[in-house]
């Protein structure tokens, strides 16, 4: 895929909608780390914006923490104009972290840093200076952490698939069941969810009979890229997808 240019703007079309993209600036890069991460420095690199350098890693407080930040590491982020769709790749380029699963290194390099769907379904805030302050500072947080004592702080997902349908049954608010997940993200993955189907809760009434008012309270949280996002990940064979209901 070929990422646009730092300071394109571009219009993007969705199913059934006009849909306009904002673009991700150098500028706002810039702004985001100038505070708390003064040892980063971004630049814009063959269409993508690159930031490099020495990522500090609080306890939250910021970088003027009287104390200092409690450690520090080297990385690069890669991030694409069209962010939060793309999501950040993050390495760390230090050497301090082991190359396997079982430190959230995945096997091009890049750090697994967070189940990207799960957290721009529950975030309040999914810009750049509230990625760098929360999943990226509690990834390298807890690889702190796991140095000192050899465990991770916030829990550990399961690897791979089953960490993700994990993640997305937390972010559906629903039991962790591949099939109910497919389900409802085939559902979701629609700009208008279809009333005859029938709803997801195993009631047997149809869609718009049901919980049609919950779903599209969910629609706004999951809209449809993010839904289709989320299926393309998950993998689904053909037979999963030919079900009608449960």
């Amino acid at each position: 895929m070929r990422w646009m240019r730092c300071s394109a703007a571009v219009p993007s079309r969705a199913p059934g909608r006009a849909e306009t993209i904002a673009l991700l600036t150098l500028s706002e890069v810039e702004a985001a780390i100038a505070f708390d991460q003064p040892g980063l420095r971004a630049t814009c690199k063959n269409d993508a914006i690159l930031v490099e350098g020495t990522f500090l890693v609080t306890d939250g407080n910021g970088a003027c923490d009287p104390e200092g930040p409690l450690t520090q590491y080297a990385i690069r982020i890669e991030l694409s104009p069209t962010y939060p769709r793309i999501e950040p790749r993050v390495f760390e380029t230090g050497g301090r972290i082991t190359r396997d699963p079982d430190h959230h290194i995945n096997g091009d390099g890049d750090c697994c840093v967070t189940v990207w769907e799960n957290w721009l379904a529950t975030a309040y805030d999914t810009g750049i200076a509230a990625y760098l302050s929360g999943p990226l500072r509690e990834y390298f947080l807890g690889q702190f952490w796991f140095e000192k004592t050899g465990s991770w702080p916030f829990g550990e997902r399961a690897h791979g698939m089953n960490g993700m349908e994990e993640a997305y049954a937390d972010a559906l608010g629903i039991a962790n069941r591949r099939r109910d997940i497919l389900y409802y993200l085939r559902i979701l993955r629609l700009p208008r969810p279809k009333g005859h189907w029938p709803c997801p809760c195993s009631s047997g009434r149809r869609l718009r009979d049901c919980h049609a008012a919950d779903l599209w309270s969910l629609h706004r949280r999951i809209p449809s890229h993010l839904a289709r996002a989320m299926l393309v990940r998950l993998q689904p064979r053909k037979g999963e997808l030919s079900r009608t209901g449960f």
